[in-house]
């Protein structure tokens, strides 16, 4: 009886102390949901793996889903999210544009968006897009090819998903920084959606329109050019200077063989982790922390000379 009536006083102390604020009440957990466009995408193993990491560090409720590939798939996702009344928005979008009128959605129900790896169009506000400068990407890429092929040439270029910030994004920087270069000229321009069976379909078209002479290089704006890459140096297509980017263990492998030359460090494992550490900031209040109206991280340049320095990326 003792034990019973000492036990309805603590409890009853401690509710008082909790209606006078003395003991705290449980943290609420955010809920970020978060979409890829296209989780099959290899690049995005690494950065799905930042997201969970990153919601277990920050203490978020995390809600993962896949935009399949599809603008159209990807716009219902976010208004799934809204009709869940998550607390944050994280989207790696597809289609730059076609996201903008369910973000400006978000933002009328009150709810932050941070854009990650890929940019969000014109008309939509988000706090902040966290990832790598695209524009500086592509003049990276025209750095490497100068390296490479010196200041004349006849190049091909094969370009991500079209419509995707990545893609429009390098090719600008890529075309201009070889405004300095008018000798150098891009004779061909094709699409591999960032996959590695179209990547190589698009080599063998290229190489069989340009044969020997004809051309002096590739430039990939992904990494999925390395079977590509391969099959040109398996044809006797020695000439043929390759360069890629992002930084995953086959692109590693392929500069210290030497059949590329060279490609832009871009890690997704960061993108995704500081994704959310911006989110976090957001969410306690801590908005003057954010840098705004991007976050870019590094961009390295790999080469033969210093490959041995840097760990793959993925």
């Amino acid at each position: 009886m003792r034990r019973s009536v000492r036990t309805v006083a603590v409890a009853a102390l401690l509710a008082a102390l909790m209606l006078m604020g003395t003991v705290p009440a449980t943290a609420k957990q955010f809920t970020i949901g978060a979409t890829i466009w296209n989780m099959s995408v290899p690049f995005y193993a690494n950065f799905i793996k930042g997201l969970n990491d990153g919601a277990a560090k920050y203490g978020f409720k995390l809600l993962l889903r896949d935009g399949q590939g599809d603008p159209n798939t990807q716009v219902a996702v976010v208004r799934q999210f809204i009709v869940e009344k998550v607390d944050m928005i994280v989207i790696v979008p597809g289609d730059a544009q076609a996201v903008v009128p369910v973000i400006r959605q978000a933002n009328a129900a009150g709810i932050p968006v941070i854009a990650a790896n890929n940019k969000v169009g014109e008309g939509a506000e988000v706090v902040t897009f966290v990832g790598a400068d695209d524009y500086y990407f592509g003049k990276q890429q025209g750095k490497l090819l100068v390296e490479a092929i010196g200041d004349s040439g006849k190049v091909a270029l094969i370009m991500g998903q079209l419509g995707t910030s990545a893609q429009i994004l390098r090719k600008k920087g890529l075309d201009d920084y070889l405004k300095d270069y008018p000798n150098i000229k891009i004779v061909t321009s094709v699409s591999d959606d960032w996959d590695s069976a179209k990547a190589l379909a698009n080599t063998q078209d290229i190489l069989s329109r340009y044969p020997k002479g004809q051309l002096d290089a590739i430039v990939c704006q992904g990494p999925e050019a390395v079977p590509g890459a391969k099959y040109s140096k398996q044809a006797g297509r020695t000439e043929i200077r390759w360069v890629l980017g992002d930084y995953p263990k086959d692109v590693r492998d392929a500069v210290k063989d030497g059949t590329v030359y060279g490609t832009v460090n871009q890690d997704p494992y960061p993108q995704a982790v500081e994704a959310l550490h911006m989110a976090s900031l957001y969410l306690k209040g801590e908005k003057s922390k954010i840098p705004a109206p991007n976050y870019f991280l590094e961009l390295p340049l790999i080469t033969i000379k210093n490959v041995d320095d840097y760990p793959p990326a993925w």
